[in-house]
């Protein structure tokens, strides 16, 4: 279902957004008829609803469909101004005068002669060309409220209109000086800051802010007055402390996080972002995804290697058994093929570094080299588990608490033979290295493939490639590794799998490498402070999805870096939750067996309602496996 709109006048259609955030050009007449008119019925009887897409029809330019919503909004609202005030807009929009006339009139006796009720009146006026008549009401409506925007804009238009620059300031200064006026003034600031007189400005938002009067947008107002003036400092001086995004315009928050993408404030923009990404506010995802990965692209600038000092740093090896997209999922052993106890088993260890002499042991940030030392060999792995015999196994050296250890030099696998399990058959290692930058760099990859039972190298592999080639060298290694250790399968393992092709393989790899540190702070072995970058990891399995949706295995890696997340009491999950919904529900029209993990979703969501529904719908004989994956997602 689309959830927002703008109209498209240039083009006659309309901007909508679906559950994952992405935009979608639909006609006007689809949107009105398939999703606007069907709302309309579907809030009937809820007043603030009701009188909320109105205002959303209005905008979309549905006037003539809204004659009967507004009719029924005066049955049913308990606030008569804005019933009201409603209703004789759309009259006046269909060109009905006098009805809205009598309307206004109908609201004041219930209401008053309110400031929104007059200013309406007075459009009716000036509509019908009598001036005089329609410049007293609106002097009286902004008597009544000097702050309303639409009177006192209007009000103030006219002065300019009739008096040039000097009447429109004019007018601002005599709205100013009504009692609680506060609107004017920020007006009278936007003069002063564009004329570059800063202090007065300054002077004019500290007292409307000081006072706390002012509405929903007036911080958009502030923040985009100073910041289209070279003000930037002063957004975060003055808005900064205030913003509520609960309560103000979002596009302030967007001013705020400019000016902090602007001064290089990362941890503030960061802070903000994450409040502003709470929100759930799917038109804006897109901006909020640029500022995060701005704050990002500014950590990884400021950020230096930091010498350690190698005998104080505990040092483990993870021996991961299954892909690592198969981790997360609390163990759904019952939905993956298992290979038999027996199965002759082959290796892969973590490519070490090519050195060029000047390296030092120390903690760094990951870059491109030393996420493809881990994302090869698990992809390595993965692909002998799928299209081969062999159980695999990955191995990847750690700092309990630091993260993945970038080795240099050559791995001699000889020191290898009599700690890899005695019933392992073969193993791997190789290195990787680079040079160049962007487009231009060059990779070198050479793998070695060992023979556990002669305690020999039994064969090398390499290649170079540019970053464009990458993909297909690796399956080119890929090809040959798994013809020299043998017992190929003609089908994958599970019937879902596919096989990457050259043109994803560096999409895939960087999951790969993602998942493994999700793996990694899923069980502890790192903080929650070392990572970077949370959400572009959840999100690149799922853009994988929509941009692959007929391939099977990102909507598992999705659900497994969710399950990741769950573990580690991600900040960020339940931002989550619709789209991952959405994801589910068409899984389950595909006949995906991502589907099958549902209940898994419900537990991560705290959706214990359906999950408690689906337990008890369980039949009699029910696949132990999954009765027992049930539990262990209940206990989680």
């Amino acid at each position: 279902m689309p959830i927002a709109s703008t109209i498209e006048t240039n083009e006659g259609l309309i901007t909508v957004y679906d559950a994952y955030g992405r935009e979608i050009k639909i006609t006007r007449n689809e949107w009105r008829d398939k999703v606007f008119l069907p709302n309309l019925q579907q809030k009937w009887n809820e007043a603030g609803e009701l009188y909320n897409l109105i205002i959303s029809g209005l905008n979309d330019g549905f006037a003539p469909d809204l004659l009967s919503a507004t009719e029924r909004l005066l049955e049913i609202d308990d606030i008569p101004e804005r019933s009201h005030t409603i209703r004789s807009i759309v009259l006046m929009k269909n060109g009905l005068l006098d009805a809205a006339e009598d309307v206004l009139h109908a609201g004041m006796v219930k209401a008053g002669e309110t400031a929104t009720l007059l200013t309406n009146q007075a459009k009716i006026f000036a509509e019908r060309g009598n001036q005089a008549l329609a410049d007293e009401t609106l002097w009286r409506a902004i008597q009544a409220d000097p702050n309303m925007d639409n009177g006192l804009l209007w009000w103030v238009a006219i002065q300019r209109e009739r008096g040039g620059e000097a009447g429109y300031l004019q007018a601002l200064h005599t709205a100013a000086a009504l009692p609680g006026s506060w609107r004017a003034k920020l007006w009278l600031a936007r003069h002063h800051i564009e004329h570059k007189e800063v202090e007065a400005a300054r002077a004019l938002y500290v007292e409307v802010l000081a006072g706390g009067l002012y509405d929903g947008n007036s911080l958009m107002m502030i923040s985009g007055d100073l910041g289209n003036n070279g003000q930037v400092q002063l957004i975060l001086e003055l808005i900064g402390p205030i913003f509520d995004e609960h309560k103000h315009d979002p596009m302030a928050g967007l001013n705020l996080l400019r000016a902090c993408q602007e001064l290089g404030n990362a941890d503030e923009g960061e802070a903000l972002l994450n409040r502003m990404y709470a929100l759930g506010l799917v038109p804006f995802k897109q901006h909020l995804d640029q500022f995060a990965q701005a704050f990002q692209e500014m950590r990884k600038q400021a950020a230096q290697g930091v010498p350690v000092d190698p005998n104080n740093l505990k040092v483990t090896t993870l021996a991961l058994s299954q892909p690592i997209w198969h981790y997360g999922l609390c163990n759904a052993d019952w939905l993956f093929a298992q290979k038999p106890e027996n199965a002759p088993k082959v290796g892969f260890f973590a490519l070490s570094k090519i050195m060029d002499g000047n390296e030092r042991v120390e903690s760094q940030r990951e870059d491109d080299l030393g996420r493809l030392t881990r994302a090869i060999p698990l992809y390595l792995a993965e692909a002998a588990h799928y299209w081969s015999d062999y159980a695999t196994s990955c191995y990847i050296m750690i700092v309990e608490g630091g993260g993945p250890v970038v080795s240099g030099g050559e791995t001699d696998g000889n020191a290898l033979f009599d700690i890899v399990p005695y019933e392992m058959k073969y193993f791997v290692t190789g290195e990787i290295g680079s040079y160049g930058e962007g487009d231009a760099i060059q990779w070198q990859i050479s793998l070695s493939l060992w023979d556990c039972s002669t305690h020999t190298k039994q064969a090398s592999e390499s290649g170079t490639a540019t970053q464009a080639e990458l993909g297909a060298m690796v399956l080119t290694l890929e090809k040959r590794l798994l013809t020299r250790i043998g017992l190929r399968r003609e089908q994958p393992l599970d019937s879902f799998y596919q096989h990457p092709t050259a043109g994803v393989m560096s999409v895939y790899l960087t999951e790969l490498g993602q998942a493994f540190m999700l793996t990694l702070l899923a069980n502890e072995h790192i903080s929650k402070s070392s990572l970077w970058g949370e959400r572009a990891m959840l999100d690149w399995p799922l853009n994988m999805t929509l941009h692959w949706p007929a391939v099977e295995v990102p909507k598992l890696m999705y659900f497994s870096g969710l399950g990741k997340a769950y573990d580690y009491n991600s900040d960020v999950l339940q931002e989550y939750k619709e789209c991952s919904l959405q994801l589910l529900r068409e899984a389950e029209q595909s006949n995906s067996p991502a589907a099958r993990l549902a209940p898994m979703v419900w537990k991560v969501f705290g959706m214990a309602e359906e999950f408690q529904s689906h337990i008890k719908s369980q039949p009699s004989d029910v696949n132990p496996g999954y009765q027992a994956w049930l539990r262990r997602v209940s206990e989680r």
